[in-house]
């Protein structure tokens, strides 16, 4: 878990996962909208997998393999 032993690869988790955030807490309030936000978030967390593929796991975003 690369998360927890490297600072940088922490930082760009931390900084997406708070794009995530945002995402949602910007998000207009049409079914298209949220909808949207919702496509733009998997692509974050995929992002997330690549970097830490088991804090991914550990956190829900991604199934176990």
């Amino acid at each position: 878990m690369q998360y927890y032993t490297n600072p940088a690869k922490r930082r760009k988790i931390d900084f997406i996962l708070e794009e995530c955030a945002s995402l949602f807490a910007n998000c207009g309030n049409s079914y298209a909208e949220r909808q949207q936000a919702k496509y733009k978030e998997q692509e974050l967390l995929a992002e997330v997998a690549k970097l830490d593929h088991h804090f991914a796991i550990q956190c829900g975003y991604q199934q176990a393999d």
